[in-house]
């Protein structure tokens, strides 16, 4: 089945039509090629003294005139199409969500001064109301449930919290909730479920673990898992990566026994392990955990949201190799699995599929399907919520594709998408990060190949100052910047030199 064309250009197929009309110019240009063919073989026959070549003339002139309104006729068709293609925004109740959001602003001011009683019945409506609205599954009806079940907490009606703040665990499980929203669900129903005495549920759920499972002296192995994935979390964020594999592996084989052998506890900590023996270099080792934690999402039914995370670290695994062709083919698994989970949404799973493939390409010298891709990606962040989601991935995303942009000689197009990444930065962490250094770096060498010295220089030590704050240990990094102010600061002293020495006018 051929694919559609993209949209034509009106004022051009009439263009060709007027300049280029006896060559079938304008045919070609909107798909007609058999009959531009056909009207570019009546003008050879014309002007090659062929016999009938005046008859062949003949016929060309009155179908260049029928062709006034073909073109008519072609581009009104293609108005229609994509009109019909163009995605309809679904119809809610305007009314009833403005009615909700009032009652929201009540809820909040019935929070502060600890109303609960208001603040339970003000969720009640709350909920009711996304009920109607939404007519199923959505993220708003799950947040919903989960502010009127910390206020059911709060008012002490522990049964009433716990059933609504299931329920909203249980839809955000469903439509694939952002993992910030999923993790605020599941601390506010660990109190609950420790507020009605079933601490031992409570604990599980905050390990992981599925309610009421476990085997052996559970409290005791839930107290050293707990332990265990605290600290090498901790040692995670500190960059010791030998003790933090070591706790993590510890963690691991006590998921193992709380789980019977294989549980969701278990694959959510040989995740953890495998990317941080991928950062020590231990392929062949986060390889085979990988490949074990595949197997028991296999085993255990479990969906693509599990498989996300590990398929999309075995394709880094391949990368890092210099397996290109298998790293592809994972990304492009990812792809499929975050669009599929996503339900035609965009999510961060989607922007980060898209942003891994699209580095690869980069690294491989693809860079027509790495700016493809890079395309795609900036489709989805820009329908995400603004200053919602991973902030690190947007900023990485954007400055990856400005950096494409700078080795294909587009300084136009890389530097608003770095200014940008600045911004994201700026909101995030006050631009203290390495990805801001790196921005400010960038943009300090397309000021500099401006001419403009000054804002390079003001870039360039910013650069430095970030490098020295954020990432003291890359020496490198550090005496590149340092160079980059050291050769602008010359060039501005050449500068005012010559100033200096310019005679008077």
């Amino acid at each position: 089945m051929p694919l559609p064309l993209s949209p034509r250009r009106k004022s051009f197929a009439w263009l060709l039509l007027v300049v280029g009309g006896f060559l079938g110019a304008h045919r070609f240009y909107l798909g007609s090629y058999l009959g531009g063919a056909a009207q570019l073989l009546l003008l050879l026959v014309g002007v090659g003294n062929l016999p009938g070549s005046r008859f062949a003339l003949g016929l060309l002139g009155p179908w260049l005139l029928l062709d006034i309104y073909w073109v008519h006729l072609r581009l009104k068709r293609q108005d229609e199409s994509s009109a019909a293609r163009r995605p309809t925004a679904k119809a809610y109740d305007l009314e009833a969500l403005n009615h909700a959001d009032e009652l929201r602003e009540r809820f909040a001011v019935a929070a502060e001064t600890h109303d609960w009683a208001k603040a339970v019945a003000l969720g009640e409506q709350i909920v009711a109301s996304a009920r109607k609205v939404f007519k199923g599954p959505h993220r708003n009806l799950a947040m919903s449930l989960c502010m009127h079940g910390q206020a059911c907490y709060q008012f002490k009606a522990l049964d009433e919290a716990k059933a609504s703040l299931e329920e909203s665990l249980a839809i955000g499980r469903r439509i694939g909730m952002p993992a910030e929203d999923m993790e605020i669900v599941r601390k506010a129903l660990a109190m609950t479920l420790a507020g009605i005495g079933d601490e031992r549920s409570a604990r599980q759920l905050r390990a992981g673990l599925p309610a009421g499972g476990g085997a052996g002296n559970d409290t005791v192995l839930l107290d050293l898992l707990e332990d265990r994935e605290k600290h090498y979390k901790a040692a995670f964020e500190r960059r010791d990566l030998a003790l933090a594999e070591k706790l993590c592996a510890e963690a691991v084989e006590t998921s193992r026994q709380l789980c019977g052998g294989a549980g969701k506890a278990v694959v959510f900590h040989l995740i953890s392990h495998a990317e941080i023996c991928r950062q020590l270099q231990w392929h062949d080792k986060a390889a085979s955990l990988l490949d074990e934690c595949l197997a028991i999402i296999d085993q255990l039914g479990l969906d693509d949201g599990w498989r996300l995370g590990p398929t999309n670290t075995l394709a880094l695994l391949h990368a890092d190799a210099g397996r290109s062709d298998e790293a592809e083919v994972l990304y492009k698994k990812t792809i499929a699995m975050a669009v599929a989970l996503s339900k035609g949404a965009s999510t961060d799973d989607v922007v980060r599929a898209f942003n891994n493939l699209a580095f690869l390409y980069t690294n491989t010298d693809q860079d027509q399907k790495a700016e493809l891709c890079y395309a795609r990606a900036m489709v989805h962040l820009d329908k995400l919520p603004p200053g919602e989601g991973d902030a690190d991935l947007h900023s990485d995303l954007l400055i990856n594709f400005a950096q494409l942009h700078m080795s294909l000689n587009e300084a136009e197009h890389a530097k608003p998408l770095f200014e940008r990444a600045l911004a994201i930065q700026e909101r995030s962490c006050r631009g203290i990060s390495t990805s801001a250094a790196t921005a400010h770096n960038d943009l300090g060498l397309i000021a500099q190949e401006e001419g403009d010295l000054r804002e390079a220089l003001k870039h360039f030590k910013r650069t430095l100052l970030l490098n020295q704050i954020c990432a003291p240990d890359h020496f490198g990094n550090l005496a590149n910047a340092q160079r980059n102010i050291d050769n602008v600061s010359l060039a501005l002293a050449a500068v005012a030199r010559a100033a200096r020495l310019e005679p008077s006018t």
